[in-house]
């Protein structure tokens, strides 16, 4: 029965060093996740006010001259916006054939 306990017992042992080693890969992971989080999140913000002051931009342009569809051309035609993305950007006080696309 001794044989049995110890074989036993090496067997919980080994499991116990296979839970531990798996939980430290747990928790590396949990911890690369949450970092990749908060990077995404940082970029996510960072895009977000390069998105609104270039939205600001292009309508304080809108109101002073053509420099607007000029840019909002060359956006359309570097594929940084597509025909959705104008329609968003509120132009209707300029006519649709005044873009080039």
């Amino acid at each position: 029965m001794t044989e049995n306990n110890q074989a036993l017992s090496l067997r919980v042992n080994t499991l116990n060093n296979k839970i531990n080693k798996k939980d430290k890969e747990i928790s590396n992971l949990t911890k690369m996740i949450n970092d990749l989080k908060e990077t995404i999140n940082y970029w996510k913000l960072k895009f977000t006010k390069v998105i609104n002051f270039l939205h600001k931009k292009l309508h304080t342009w809108y109101e002073k001259d053509d420099k607007y569809l000029d840019v909002v051309n060359d956006m359309y035609e570097s594929n940084i916006l597509n025909e959705e993305d104008i329609q968003d950007l509120d132009l209707n006080i300029k006519e649709k054939d005044d873009f080039e696309i």
